[in-house]
């Protein structure tokens, strides 16, 4: 009873009121700046990221390079672009040399150089876009435009005259770096003086934020190339050549500069034993043939009488002149080719021996020919083709002292020309004869002006 009364006048124990829930903090999401490299960022310094201080993180979390506006190991510059021609190249390199100043589109707004020694040229090509140098060349030099790598867009190059003429081209090798090489184009050596351009522009869609260039001059004479019409053949072009016809007298005194006429020349076959001294006479014009390209009938210069002449002598409507080649063929194209075919021309000469001995006369012709040896016709050819060497021959006899070789070659369109020799009973070559430019071999070169009009006797026509 007691325990049950003291049950009853117990005091109620307090209840546990519960304790409110504990919130555990977020985890900070990866970001750059935190100094956690992620799996998106190059580099993350956390607070030493910076975009000024060199080498260093930069604040997006990629690594220093050039192009950023900040001078970093390894660099020159940093202009915080990628352009070309504004002082700093692609590569973060400065620009030191000639810096292209737009517009330069065209050669008549070129930006002015010097290729004297070598200029390195900087520029950059947008779409579209065409950059132009100009620069002084020495009458006869060579020009050579060379891409500087590294060479990571194509690019074309056009060169210019003074005139504005193209007059040769370069593209990409094998180092996908292009070049314009002289010795290549014949149009960028032995140049004619004066101030030239070089164009580029890129290929395709392929732009070239940063480009360049050198532009340099090299003495034509050391590339091993030909030189083009050479008179005499000293590797030098007539255009550039002192002396163009090799005779000893200096062109601007020279009253023959094409044609030898110099005291220091001897008249000699060629090594082959064909003839490369002839007196020619033509062009003639408006002559029916009975056949094919067979030579006309009519004796235009009085071949078929007592036929003996020289230099100056008449030739129909024309004089006979004289022509020393270089070379085996006589292309009559060059003296003749000025009026339309159907067309013809003579040549002659005189040769030489010492002893009397049987030959053949070996001819090429385009087209046909007539031959006479000492007056006696020994060839009628009517067949059209090419000059084809000893394609044509006939039997003569060669007397001791001086004998007479005649030829009228008919052209019917295309190319003219002609090669003759003579060959021994065995079919090699005669090459012991001595040419002559007049019946008893009494002309020799010289500056001889007969009739004062101030043109040398060899290359005189009236």
């Amino acid at each position: 009873m007691l325990l049950l009364l003291a049950l009853a006048c117990a005091p109620d124990e307090p209840k546990a009121i519960p304790a409110d829930p504990v919130e555990t903090p977020e985890a900070p999401l990866p970001r750059c700046g935190d100094g956690v490299l992620d799996a998106d960022e190059a580099c993350d310094d956390g607070a030493a990221n910076s975009d000024a201080d060199p080498d260093a993180c930069r604040a997006t979390c990629l690594l220093p390079a050039c192009g950023d506006g900040v001078v970093d190991s390894g660099e020159a510059c940093d202009d915080g672009g990628l352009d070309g021609g504004d002082g700093c190249d692609g590569a973060c390199v400065v620009e030191a040399g000639t810096r292209e100043v737009e517009p330069n589109d065209a050669p008549d707004e070129a930006t002015a150089t010097s290729a004297v020694g070598g200029a390195r040229v900087h520029g950059s090509l947008p779409d579209g876009d065409t950059d132009c140098y100009s620069f002084d060349v020495a009458q006869c030099e060579a020009v050579r435009v060379s891409q500087v790598g590294p060479c990571t867009t194509a690019l074309t190059m056009a060169l210019y005259d003074p005139a504005g003429a193209l007059l040769a081209t370069g593209a990409p090798g094998e180092d996908g770096c292009a070049a314009l090489e002289p010795a290549d184009q014949p149009g960028a050596r032995w140049v004619s003086g004066g101030t030239w351009s070089a164009c580029i522009t890129h290929v395709g869609d392929a732009v070239a934020p940063s480009y360049a260039l050198d532009v340099t001059t090299v003495a034509s004479a050391t590339l091993d190339a030909d030189p083009g019409d050479d008179s005499d053949a000293d590797s030098q072009p007539d255009s550039c050549d002192l002396d163009a016809d090799g005779d000893g007298v200096p062109n601007d005194t020279d009253n023959c500069p094409d044609v030898s006429n110099g005291p220091d020349t001897t008249l000699t076959l060629g090594p082959n034993g064909y003839i490369r001294t002839w007196i020619g006479a033509g062009p003639f014009e408006g002559d029916a043939t009975t056949l094919d390209c067979r030579p006309a009938d009519n004796a235009r210069v009085g071949e078929d009488g007592d036929f003996a002449p020289s230099i100056g002598d008449p030739a129909g409507e024309f004089t006979w002149r004289g022509f020393l080649l270089t070379t085996d063929s006589f292309d009559l194209l060059g003296p003749y080719g000025y009026v339309a075919a159907p067309r013809e021309a003579y040549t002659m000469v005189w040769l030489w021996s010492d002893t009397a001995r049987d030959a053949t006369l070996s001819v090429g012709a385009d087209d046909g020919v007539f031959a006479w040896w000492n007056g006696e016709k020994v060839m009628d050819i009517s067949s059209c083709q090419g000059v084809n060497l000893d394609q044509f021959q006939a039997d003569v006899a060669i007397d001791a002292g001086w004998n007479g070789l005649l030829l009228k070659v008919r052209d019917q369109g295309g190319g003219w020309g002609l090669v003759a020799r003579l060959l021994g009973p065995d079919g090699a070559a005669i090459t012991d004869l001595t040419p002559g430019l007049d019946p008893e071999g009494v002309w020799r070169p010289d500056q001889a002006d007969a009739d004062g009009d101030g043109l040398g006797d060899v290359c005189d026509e009236g």
